[in-house]
């Protein structure tokens, strides 16, 4: 009996070991990815990200497809992407017409994008795929990938929707998620989870790492249900401080982009209402772009706009900055 114990342990050990190795590999490659591809920007200007996602959709067999969006602070004419690993399948596309990339392979794959965005249209989209984020070790999937950019970033969000028939596991060495999130939910069927960051400097690391594996037929269904229903009580928790802790106009404003915000405050500084024809005197801007924003501002609801003589008489909607 000893012996049968001490012989599990150290499979035990063994498996965590071997664990620890791919994700140390996959740390170091990335370190060495990052710095190459710091000298392959240095000559496109460090252009900000307004905001970076990630969609990625983990198939059984360990292939990743993944859906990137980047909206960037002032319209950019080349935008340079580093990822470790071969990829395929590459569509690049914006609101502001067509995209020209190309893919150089290597050591990692170098996504090269000339566009021709605008003030108003800002959006890149990359979608592809690959096989090389997963690895398979002892019946455990470490999905590890490193979105990183030379570039600071406003808000950056990665989701990761796991296989159906798979679940979240972890080992004494590696956690089941890194860096930790409370954010996990599921619809059903997948369990998905979502990373958030806001103001990264240029080079600040944005990459993540999910360890999970098949469920086991074998697995009683009771505990299974009452495991899932108990990471959504976590996440709901999580959540409710959350939004608990950010005041409501803070949410807001984060979102709104610069142009938008600076409407929101003349309203705000003149007691929630104000005439159009003010603000575009407040803002400096024209009347072409106030009246472009006031429609965006209320499209969202936040502010309500009735018609005053030859200009609109502009009003704030309180309860959308008012705290629950």
């Amino acid at each position: 009996m000893v012996s049968r114990l001490t012989s599990f342990q150290d499979e035990n050990i063994n498996i965590g070991i071997r664990h620890l190795i791919n994700v140390k590999l996959f740390q170091i490659v990335s370190a060495l990815v990052a710095i190459v591809s710091l000298f392959s920007f240095m000559s496109i200007a460090f252009a900000a990200i307004q905001f970076y996602g990630a969609d990625i959709d983990l198939s059984a067999d360990g292939n990743a497809k993944i859906k990137l969006t980047v909206t960037f602070q002032q319209p950019e004419k080349q935008f340079q992407l580093a990822i470790f690993g071969y990829i395929n399948n590459l569509i690049a596309s914006s609101n502001a017409g067509p995209v020209d990339c190309n893919v150089k392979t290597g050591a990692a794959s170098i996504i090269d994008c000339k566009m021709n965005l605008t003030q108003e249209k800002r959006e890149l989209k990359l979608e592809f795929e690959t096989r090389d984020f997963v690895k398979n070790v002892d019946s455990k999937n470490i999905f590890s990938l490193d979105l990183s950019l030379s570039q600071p970033m406003d808000q950056a969000t990665s989701i990761v929707k796991l296989p159906e028939g798979f679940a979240l596991t972890n080992t004494s060495l590696i956690p089941a998620i890194s860096p930790p999130t409370s954010n996990i939910v599921s619809d059903g069927r997948r369990i998905i989870v979502n990373w958030n960051a806001a103001n990264l400097t240029a080079g600040q690391p944005f990459k993540f790492q999910v360890l999970y594996e098949p469920l086991r037929s074998q697995f009683p269904i009771g505990l299974m249900v009452v495991g899932v229903l108990s990471l959504l009580t976590i996440s709901g928790i999580g959540i409710f401080f959350y939004t608990r802790m950010k005041k409501p106009k803070e949410v807001i404003l984060s979102v709104l982009d610069d142009f938008e915000r600076r409407v929101i405050e003349v309203i705000t500084n003149a007691g929630g209402e104000i005439n159009q024809k003010k603000v575009v005197q407040e803002t400096n801007l024209s009347k072409a772009k106030v009246s472009r924003v006031v429609r965006k501002l209320q499209e969202r609801g936040l502010i309500e706009v009735t018609r005053l003589g030859r200009t609109n008489k502009l009003k704030l909607i309180q309860k959308k900055f008012e705290a629950i």
